[in-house]
């Protein structure tokens, strides 16, 4: 009998013949693995040049979801975003599967991106011209037309990953149980929220300034779209907030990142209205993430039953009635 497998590290060397069948790229073909974590992330360098290469988590999206990925990429590409477009095999297909040990994994062979990604030591001004860029890549996909349906499902996923959560804190029942009445109650109130009352559209679905990066030439280039989907756009705000929140700098950063979006874009005061709900169910979301992978991507800080200081961000910004 074989041991259950969560997440296998493909083999580089096979993965670069496999490359080297599927794509135009000149041989000799070297493949790397730079980045392990939800997906694992590869350079690839050849004769072509170099290359980035994500093979997807087993279970993270069917072919029709990774297929509404690459479209998404390529519609930002075509629109003059600097993004890691993908490259077209000889089937004539952005992506191909793999059977790993753990289930099906897809694999993109993507444009390589240089540049130096944003931290939390950006300045005001980078934050309002990441928001002035964000409201730009919105503008741009109104007339995005997806192959395929696809959400991004937050509420899904928040009931689905919250009892890895309050396991957690099985011995805190006060943390426990506010955990679940607010889960409960933002889950609810966006659930029940008009669709057309509120922009709506293809989001990134996890821009964070860890996801954005300054290219040589000064321009602002964005990665990493494994969570985007149809939603409301606010939540791509509301991503931003979350990290800066984490790190910190929320009320430096925010503000600013927010007029630099509305130079561009204003947004309705419905969406204003929906950003506080937005905001928790990100923290929400991101925490129970973390507790329901632990054991697919190791140690987290803070995931060592130390978990005060997430709560205390979910309760900051959860509504006055749930704390």
């Amino acid at each position: 009998m074989t041991f259950p497998v969560i997440q296998s590290v493909l083999d580089g060397a096979a993965l670069a013949a496999e490359l080297a069948r599927r794509f135009d790229i000149a041989p000799p073909v070297k493949c790397r693995l730079i980045s392990r974590g939800m997906n694992d992330i590869y350079e690839v360098r050849s004769a072509h040049g170099r290359h980035a290469v994500k093979v997807a988590r087993a279970g993270k999206a069917d072919d029709a979801a990774f297929d509404y990925e690459q479209a998404y990429a390529q519609h930002l590409a075509d629109a003059g975003f600097t993004v890691p477009a993908p490259m077209i095999g000889r089937d004539g297909k952005g992506f191909f599967s793999v059977d790993a040990p753990e289930g099906r994994r897809q694999i993109a062979v993507m444009k390589w991106l240089d540049g130096t990604p944003l931290t939390k030591a950006m300045s005001a001004d980078d934050a309002r011209r990441l928001g002035a860029f964000l409201a730009r890549l919105h503008q741009s996909v109104e007339n995005f037309n997806p192959p395929s349906p696809r959400s991004p499902e937050t509420e899904r996923k928040i009931n689905e990953r919250l009892p890895a959560l309050v396991e957690m804190v099985a011995d805190d029942p006060q943390s426990a149980q506010f955990l679940r009445h607010t889960a409960s109650d933002v889950v609810a109130r966006i659930t029940a929220m008009d669709r057309a009352a509120m922009p709506f559209g293809a989001i990134h679905g996890d821009f964070q300034y860890a996801n954005v990066m300054a290219t040589p030439g000064g321009a602002l280039a964005t990665f990493d779209f494994s969570d985007c989907g149809q939603d409301f756009l606010g939540r791509d705000i509301v991503t931003f907030f979350w990290r800066s929140d984490f790190d910190g700098v929320g009320d430096a950063l925010n503000p600013a990142f927010v007029a630099g979006y509305q130079s561009i874009r204003p947004l309705t005061p419905a969406e204003l209205a929906a950003l506080p709900l937005f905001r928790v169910a990100r923290h929400l979301l991101i925490t129970a993430s973390m507790a329901e992978f632990v054991n697919r991507i190791g140690p987290i800080p803070g995931f060592d039953g130390k978990l005060a200081d997430y709560i205390a961000m979910i309760r900051r910004f959860a509504p006055a009635s749930t704390k």
